[in-house]
């Protein structure tokens, strides 16, 4: 049902598309304003929509992992990772490192808290250092550690005062 809001936009697009061509053609100037100012809010409103779509998905998939549902969690946090979620990179990175829902797979774990940590978790930058410092599944790498727990300490100090929801 969520895909659907997706795929709207593209048809709107093109019958709004449409639309203008006749009131270019028409001549119609005013017709033609009145088009692109609602063909703006129309979309306005389906960006904000989709927006809220992704924060509903990362509460279902939270909801899913809170209950032990850790392969309906996967699912839901890898979609959402693959669209940049920043929150839901560092949850996939973590089901990946502890395998739940998923085969465990560290290295694809590190994939996902590197990206994370690339845009703005400073969990997941945390994350990298500690598993750098106890050699968890990789070789113990102090430099590689201090580089992450830097990060992690400049996110939250940009962030002061902002939690990372989702991120405990």
């Amino acid at each position: 049902m969520k895909v659907a809001w997706l795929v709207r936009p593209s048809k709107l697009h093109q019958l709004c598309g449409f639309h203008t061509l006749l009131c270019q053609n028409s001549g119609n100037k005013e017709q033609l304003d009145s088009m692109r100012l609602k063909v703006g809010f129309i979309l306005l409103l389906l960006v904000g929509m989709s927006g809220g779509l992704l924060a509903s998905d990362f509460e279902d998939a939270m909801d899913a992992m809170t209950n032990g549902e850790h392969h309906s969690a996967y699912r839901g946090f890898k979609r959402l990772a693959t669209r940049d979620h920043v929150k839901a990179q560092y949850q996939l990175g973590m089901l990946y490192i502890f395998g739940k829902g998923v085969e465990q797979n560290t290295h694809q774990g590190i994939t996902w808290l590197k990206e994370a940590a690339s845009n703005g978790s400073y969990m997941a930058a945390n994350e990298l250092g500690q598993i750098y410092l106890s050699g968890k599944d990789v070789e113990i790498d102090e430099n590689e550690a201090i580089k992450w727990l830097e990060l992690a300490t400049e996110i939250a100090e940009q962030n002061e005062g902002e939690a990372e929801d989702g991120c405990d």
